[in-house]
């Protein structure tokens, strides 16, 4: 693989003119006369290929029939000498019938001019030719660049997330140390339950970001086990027991359970978003409802609560990044989901399922989360919560 040639800040191209008639060369330099361009000659194909490995040409203009090999063959070689870049070949040829032009084209030819040549015709050709060079090498130029915007951006995000990690570290070792006072009245203990959750859920943020930023980039890579999706769910669910409590929430945990392929880190980060949305927008005195259920051969996870009804019109959008979703009522009050669905999204995306949004007269607001299920999946009896069926899965 051969780079592009580095020219500088010179304007003018390099043209290589392959041609084994003296005045067809002699013709064509007089043509390209004043255009500032440099010219290298090539009397065969062969000699063309040895040209082009030593001197690499902005543009070639090549005769077909030539002893040894013909300018079709040559042409072909001379692409694949360039595979990354743009090299534009027009083939010069008295051949002017279809099957011929077609033969060019197929070759790997840019431009087919019929001789005789006419002048205008042809530096407007090699004008638009080399403007298109220009543009496509200014791309890979750009391309470069995006590339190490990216890197530095991947370098300043994993260097971000592991310092906040370790300030939210610092936070929840001192309020677990403090807890541990005996002198501790209830108001002080439940200000720091209050801190223990916030530092939990941040650093549940940054690790959603860091995993954002790769699904994005097709980098998220799931390492998926075998496990029960009932077991994770009372996972993701436990550290939040108090905080429904606190606020009167009665959580319902249907029995049954299912079992999938998924990474285990992933999915309860999933479902840990799920659940602070549901406790966020939960009523006080209220109710949220979690259960897994099959449809065909998906695992379905349902987290409900009886918190305002997400309006139709905003269920697809409300997984998109930083989505503000008003109440159905239309109140002020919003679903203000920022990256939390939206990484859910993108995590049960990873896993080869999908999500989606329902909701039934008792639970205006359920978030469906669909796996596929593993072939010993049903483990175990499944209890169904009162929901709707996957949209497009089996009923």
């Amino acid at each position: 693989m051969m780079a592009p040639p580095n020219r500088g800040a010179r304007k003018v191209a390099r043209i290589l003119i392959v041609d084994d008639d003296e005045l067809n060369r002699e013709l064509l330099d007089a043509y390209l006369d004043g255009a500032g361009h440099e010219l290298d000659h090539a009397v065969s194909g062969e000699a063309a290929l040895a040209q082009a490995a030593t001197s690499p040409p902005d543009l070639v203009l090549l005769d077909v029939m030539m002893p040894g090999i013909d300018g079709f063959t040559t042409a072909t070689r001379l692409k694949a000498m360039f595979p990354d870049v743009f090299l534009p070949i027009v083939l010069v040829t008295a051949l002017g019938d279809r099957a011929s032009r077609v033969r060019g084209l197929a070759a790997g030819a840019d431009e087919f001019l019929t001789k005789p040549l006419d002048r205008d015709e042809l530096l407007v050709r090699i004008g638009n030719l080399l403007a298109l060079r220009a543009h496509e090498h200014e791309l890979a130029r750009r391309s470069v660049d995006l590339l190490e915007l990216s890197r530095f951006k991947d370098d300043m995000l994993a260097t971000l997330v592991h310092d906040l990690r370790s300030l939210a570290t610092v936070i929840l070792g001192a309020v677990d140390f403090v807890s541990r006072s005996p002198e501790l009245d209830a108001d002080s203990r439940e200000v720091l339950d209050d801190c223990r959750q916030a530092s939990g859920r941040m650093m549940r943020m940054v690790a959603n970001i860091l995993d954002l930023s790769r699904a994005e980039e097709g980098r998220l890579s799931p390492r998926p086990a075998e496990a029960s999706l009932h077991e994770l769910v009372r996972i993701a669910v436990a550290p939040r027991r108090q905080l429904f409590e606190r606020r009167g929430i009665f959580l319902d945990l249907a029995e049954g359970d299912l079992w999938a392929e998924v990474d285990r880190d992933l999915l309860v980060r999933a479902l840990e978003n799920l659940f602070d949305n549901a406790a966020r927008y939960a009523p006080v005195g209220g109710r949220v409802h979690a259960g897994v259920t099959s449809s065909g051969h998906e695992a379905v996870i349902r987290i409900g609560n009886n918190g305002a009804p997400i309006p139709e019109a905003a269920r697809d959008r409300i997984f998109e990044k930083y989505v503000q979703v008003a109440g159905a009522s239309g109140a002020l009050r919003t679903h203000n989901v920022g990256l939390g669905l939206y990484f859910c999204r993108l995590a049960i995306e990873a896993h080869g399922g999908r999500v989606w949004i329902e909701g039934t007269d008792e639970l205006p607001v359920v978030f469906a989360l669909a796996l596929p299920m593993t072939r010993g999946g049903r483990r175990g009896r499944t209890t169904s919560m009162p929901a709707q069926s996957p949209p497009g899965g089996e009923p």
